[in-house]
Parts: structure tokens; C-alpha cells; sequence
């Protein structure tokens, strides 16, 4: 992840590595709708879910799984597995209104979530598989694909909120807001807004 730029403002003291995960994180929902996002939105909502679990975070860090980096945990699992049992599947996390593009690995039919969360997560949860996904070489290293377009972070059903929440977020943190503060702030306000709205099930 690239660090993310200080907004503008040289009076904003330096981040620290998860402020800037925040903000790049809320960034990467902030792009335009698009036809193909209403489209494949739907595409996946169609498709079987599966329950997955995810293990104790100290047991993830105990045997070298790196926070919130979910498609390199388990390739490494898929790749380190001594009994090659364990098969890196990429997909989708139902999120509220949203869906979040994820990775977990399938051994013998137990489906296991690789990565150590920063905030406190659900021990299981729903998810989608999508084998329409492919992992394609670029200018980043390996980028998953979709029928040819490079796939974002997440499908969302309100793209225009999400962009209005990017805004306000990036505009609090450049007047000098802590982030941890601007992303409550819009999190009571603005997420609070988006949590009414229709939720996927």
C-alpha cells in the first residue's frame, strides 16, 4: 500500500502506518459508479455463499499472517501447506450495504479467513466465492480481474454515499483532524446514514 499523501496541509504532523490504512482504506470507496459495478453487483449476489470462520487474531500472528492483507495470507497458506490441502479462494465479504473484496482459504471443506483484523471482527461470516475472478500480472505485482476490468476493493450498493463519506473524511483530516476522530465523526453521521439504507442479505 502506498503511503498516502498529507492532504494538503504541511501543518498535519506525520501518520502513523494504520492512520494511513484508514484513510487509504476509505479512499478506495470513493471511486465512480459505473455500469459494470451495477452489473456485476448483481452477478455476485446470485451466486452460493459459504460460512466462514476466522481464528483468534494472536493465533493468525503466531504463524505469520499479516494484518488486512488477506490475498498474500493465503497464497502464502496455499503455497506453505506441507499437506497442499489448502486452496486460496478470492471472493467477496457481505458488508452491510456492501460487498468487499476478500480472500480465504478452503481445507477440506472448512472455510478459514487467514488475516488478523486491527479492529475486533465477527468469528464467522458470510462469503462469497467467485471463481469469474483471475489474478493477472501488473504494474503492482499480481491485480485481480473480472472479465477483463481490474477489480476494486469492494461493489457498493450506494456508490454516491460512499463518495460524499470519502469527502468529508479527507476534508476533516486536512483541517487537522485527527483521523481516528474524523472517521468516528463520519462514521455517526454519514455511516450512520448509509446503515439505514437497504442492507444485502
Amino acid at each position: 500500500m502506498a503511503r498516502t499523501d498529507r492532504l494538503d496541509n504541511p501543518t498535519v504532523p506525520r501518520r502513523s502506518e494504520l492512520e494511513d490504512f484508514v484513510l487509504w482504506n476509505a479512499q478506495q470507496f470513493a471511486f465512480p459508479p459505473s455500469e459494470w459495478e451495477t452489473k456485476t453487483l448483481a452477478e455476485v449476489l446470485a451466486l452460493p455463499r459459504v460460512a466462514v470462520t476466522r481464528p483468534p487474531k494472536h493465533d493468525l500472528l503466531a504463524v505469520g499472517m499479516v494484518p488486512h492483507d488477506c490475498h498474500a495470507n493465503c497464497a502464502a497458506q496455499e503455497a506453505n501447506d506441507p499437506d497442499g490441502e489448502s486452496r486460496h479462494v478470492c471472493g467477496w465479504l457481505i458488508n452491510g450495504s456492501d460487498l468487499i473484496l476478500h480472500s480465504v482459504v478452503d481445507i477440506r471443506g472448512q472455510w478459514l479467513c487467514m488475516t488478523p483484523q486491527h479492529r475486533e471482527a465477527p468469528a464467522r461470516f458470510n462469503f462469497i466465492p467467485d471463481t469469474a475472478i483471475e489474478w493477472r500480472d501488473a504494474e503492482n505485482g499480481k491485480e485481480p480481474f473480472r472479465g477483463g476490468v481490474q477489480v476494486p476493493q469492494g461493489l457498493r450498493s450506494h456508490p454516491e454515499h460512499h463518495i460524499r463519506m470519502w469527502e468529508r473524511f479527507r476534508d476533516l483530516v486536512a483541517s487537522g483532524m485527527p483521523v481516528a476522530e474524523a472517521r468516528q465523526l463520519v462514521d455517526d453521521t454519514l455511516g450512520a446514514e448509509l446503515r439505514q439504507m437497504a442492507q444485502l442479505i
